[in-house]
Order: structure tokens, then sequence, then C-alpha cells
């Protein structure tokens, strides 16, 4: 990679850190005192810079920095052999999208290893950003936009949680949700439609569905807010621009199901897209039964408990829209507010109230999933600021995330603690682990290679593709109604690749299945028997079992 061969980065790069620090605050600072934008040219390019910057240890660290991440690099990679979803991968709750994006970069001449997935994800995080600024700047004075959009950057530039970093399966949803946002704050604005911009935000509209099954209600939200909008503005047209509209939604999503049709695999689409998900929260998470309205009750200390850093982002959000709604709490200044939008405002609380449903449907309460939280709260902020305007003390509190991270950065200092969590020297030492290297004793790049556990790394580190549709096989080994379904194609998928190598990678460490003794592989009767007749062992790493094809 660029700059891999000089670039280094240790536990305590305090230098890069300082100056990362004084240059958004020296920003932050003008553009309050200032009262004025800077120009859109040199805003977004210094954000560009800055946070690429700031990034710049995680872009150099070729290691994984969450599961999900090695998973879909394994199946982007699988899909430049085999192109067709569901024939050769099951991206589980992520959508095709994701994972095709990954399959052309590969095919663009990149290799797919973490630090293209670490530049991806910036890169993506990025384009979330802009939309969101181009959306403020039709909502609220662009000094304000440019204000409203500081700790969010802040947040993903210092942010060391790998949650937050990892190309994360919301990260392309989240692009397009905003760019729906975008237009429909445009649409508000100049109270005018055109044809193109319908076809374009239904076709988004479509995409967002095979980006995240989680993403669907956000979607639903946004998607009745247009017809709204088309009914208050364009009435005697409503009918023929509805119709613009439905139809770009239809026709993504239609040109999708005839495809996986054409090739047979229309029944696996809907099975293991929208079934088996759908049952995912009740058969892979704890079994005690919780109200969703217990959830909701607890749900503040929940992100507070889960989302190590992300509570920085939320502290400017959380002041200046306790000090709003002081401030503001009265039917009529609130109806004033909404009506000057034409009740966008309205829509993008709604919103936000579908965000929190959302994740307490998937129960699961991963952090990234909080990301879905980064547009509401980001448009609201430059409400917010607007209404705060005096006295102007108020916008100072957007400089307050990258105060707590200054603050936690000092503690580390002082406490003799890492400032940076991903230090080049340890990456470059660990890039191919032993078990990767042998693996490569019997197969080579481009073999098939099945993986029976949760160790998606190894296909990574060999670039060796995927031989099974499940490359973290949980749904094959865990007891649930649609084990019975996973574990047969399981097996179909052993017989149609012949995979050069096989490993049983259950260990005590492996992530959900930590007990060799009940699931590994030699306890499916079936599979024991296939690999027995086709597989000679070769040896054992750290409990890790290797077999190659005879």
């Amino acid at each position: 990679m660029l700059f891999s061969n000089w670039l280094y980065f240790g536990g305590t790069p305090i230098f890069w850190w300082l100056i990362g620090h004084i240059f958004l605050g020296s920003f932050t600072i003008w553009l309050i005192l200032h009262k004025r934008p800077s120009s859109e040219t040199f805003f977004t390019a210094a954000l560009f810079i800055f946070s690429g910057f700031m990034r710049l240890p995680v872009f150099l660290y070729n290691l994984p920095l969450n599961p999900d991440e090695s998973q879909m690099l394994t199946q982007g990679l699988t899909l430049t052999v085999d192109p067709l979803l569901y024939r050769s991968v099951d991206p589980t709750t992520s959508g095709p999208i994701n994972t095709y994006l990954l399959s052309i970069v590969h095919l663009m001449g990149f290799r797919l290893d973490f630090q293209v997935a670490h530049v991806l994800s910036w890169l993506i995080t990025l384009v979330s950003i802009y939309f969101l600024y181009k959306t403020l700047k039709y909502l609220v004075p662009t000094y304000i936009a440019q204000l409203a959009i500081i700790p969010t950057v802040a947040f993903f530039s210092f942010t060391q949680n790998t949650n937050y970093i990892h190309y994360y399966s919301e990260g392309i949803a989240i692009i397009l949700l905003s760019y729906c946002i975008y237009f429909l704050a445009r649409w508000t604005r100049l109270k005018s439609f055109r044809v193109a911009e319908l076809i374009a935000f239904g076709a988004a509209e479509g995409v967002i569905i095979l980006c995240k099954i989680q993403a669907m209600p956000l979607a639903f939200v946004l998607g009745v807010w247009s017809l709204v909008l088309l009914f208050m503005f364009q009435r005697k047209k409503w009918i023929a621009y509805a119709g613009f509209l439905a139809g770009s939604v239809a026709s993504v999503l239609g040109g999708w199901l005839l495809y996986i049709h054409l090739n047979g695999l229309l029944d696996d689409f809907f099975l293991y897209y929208i079934t088996a998900n759908a049952q995912l929260k009740m058969h892979f998470s704890d079994s005690s039964y919780r109200s969703p309205w217990y959830l909701l009750i607890r749900f503040p200390k929940i992100i507070f408990e889960r989302s190590t850093e992300l509570n920085y982002w939320f502290f400017p959000f959380i002041t200046l829209g306790s000090v709003f709604v002081i401030k503001h709490f009265s039917k009529t200044v609130l109806t004033k507010i909404a009506q000057n939008n034409h009740y966008f405002w309205v829509m993008v609380l709604g919103y936000f109230l579908m965000v929190i449903a959302v994740i307490i449907r998937t129960g699961s309460f991963y952090p990234h999933h909080f990301l879905y939280f980064v547009i509401p709260c980001c448009l609201l902020t430059g409400l917010f600021l607007q209404e705060l305007s005096f006295p102007s003390l108020w916008k100072w509190g957007v400089l307050l995330t990258q105060l707590v991270f200054v603050g936690v950065g000092i503690k580390r200092l002082v406490n003799h603690s890492s400032l940076n969590a991903y230090e080049t020297a340890y990456s470059r030492q660990n890039e191919v682990g032993a078990v990767s290297k042998s693996i490569l004793k019997y197969g080579n790049s481009g073999d098939y290679l099945v993986v029976w556990g949760w160790s998606c790394q190894y296909h990574v580190e060999t670039q060796m593709p995927q031989g099974v549709n499940e490359n973290h096989s949980v749904r094959s080994a865990m007891k649930h109604p649609l084990q019975s379904v996973y574990y047969q194609r399981y097996l179909r998928d052993l017989q149609r690749t012949q995979p050069k190598v096989f490993v049983d990678a259950i260990t005590t460490k492996t992530l959900w299945m930590n007990d060799p003794r009940k699931y590994g592989h030699q306890n499916f009767p079936e599979l024991a028997k296939f690999v027995n007749d086709n597989y000679t062992f070769r040896e054992e790493l750290q409990g890790v079992k290797i077999y190659s094809h005879k």
C-alpha cells in the first residue's frame, strides 16, 4: 500500500495526535468567532485531508478489526470467482451490495486485504457526512451547517473503537439514506421536483433494501415522507410523480429478483435473506424474554455501556438539545419551527424514533448499529445551533466531542497508556498468521478453502475463496429451526466445490462456538464422513486442524 514501506505509527505518536487536535480545534474556533462559513472548497478539502491524516494508523493496519470485516472480504473475494450470490456466497444480514462493492474493488486490481477494507470504510463514512452537510445547507445557514458537521468529523477521525472504523455493513445503507434525506431537504426548500430526482430517490430506496435488511424500516420512513411532500407541493401531479418514484423502486428490486430467478435462486434469496434473518434475533441471542418497552426504558443505559467513544459524539447533541428544549419547549415555538420547514423536522424526529425501534428489534445491540443515529442527530444538532444563536455561547458546545477525546488522550499519556491501538509494526509482524502459512502449504491463492468455525481471516490472509455459502458455520452448527437447511446446503456446497483445504477452526477461542467437544466437525456425522473420505489430516496448530484434499 502507498506509504507502507516508510510510514510507521507506534503506540504514542504524540506529534501526529497534536497536529490533528490543533488543526480541528483551531478551525472550529475560527468558525465560531468569525460567525461566517469558510469557502465550500476549503471546508470539504480540509476535512477530507484532516480525517484521512488521522486515520493513517488504521489504513496501515493490515489486521481484522471486527469479525464482520473478514466475513465480507472473504465474500467479495469469492464473488470474483463465482459472482452468483446464494450459489457461492450467503451474506447473511449484510445485503449483496456491500459484498459486490468489494468484488468490484478486487476486479480493479486491488488485493482484498484489511487495509483496503479500512480505506473503504473511511471513504464510505466521508460520503455520508458530505451528503449530511449538503442537506443541512438547505435547512440552516451554511455557517451553522459547517459547525454542525464538526462533532461527527471529530468522532470518526479520533475514535479508536473498532466498531466505527472497520468495514461495517451499515455503511453503504447510511450513504443512501443520507442521499435520500438530501433530496427531501432539497424538495422541502425548493418546493419543486424533477423527474430525474424522483427516479434517483426511488432507485436509492430500492438499493437500501439490498444493503442491509435492518435499514428497510428507515427507508420506509423516508419513502412515506417523499409521498407526503409530493402531495403537499404537487397535488395535481401527485399520481404521475408518485408513479415515477414507485416505478424506480420496483425497477431496482424487480431487476434483482428477475436476475436471481433466472438463475434459480429466488427461493434461496427469500429463505436466507428474509425468513432466516427475521429469525436471527429470536434464536441467536439470550433466551430470556425482554419486553420492547423494558428495552426502550433501558436504551440510554445500553448505549452508554456498549457504545464506548460514541458517547463522546453524543455530548454536543445532548447538551445543545437539552438547552433547546428548556428554552423553546412551547407549542407556539415548536409549531413555528416545524412550519418553517414544512414539518421536515417532524420527519427527522420520526426517523430518530424508528432508529431506536430498529436497534431494539435486532436485540443484539452491536455498537456499530448505533451509527444509524448519525443522520438524525447530526441534522438535529444543526437545528439546535440555529435556534440557539443568541447567546452564541452555546455554539461552543460543538467542541465537546473533541475536548473529551483530548481529555482521554491526556489521561492515557499520564497513565503511560497507548494513544494509538493500531501499531504499524505489530500489524506487519502478524499479517499472515501461523495457521494461514500452514494452509498455504497445501493449497494456493485462488483455490477453494472451507473453514468450519468462525475464522474468516484465514481466507483473507491466504486469498483463498470460500467453498461454501456460509463462511462462518454458525447457522450450520448451532441449534435453530433452520439448522438442518443450512447444514444440508453446507454439505451440498462441499460436494460442488471440492475445496483444496478443509480447516476445523473450532477452539476454545472461537466466536460463539467455543466448545470443540460440542461443535467440532466430528460431531456432525455426514460432515465427518465427507472429510474422512476425501481429506487427509495434515497438522494441528493452536487447536486448529488442517486437512488437504486426497
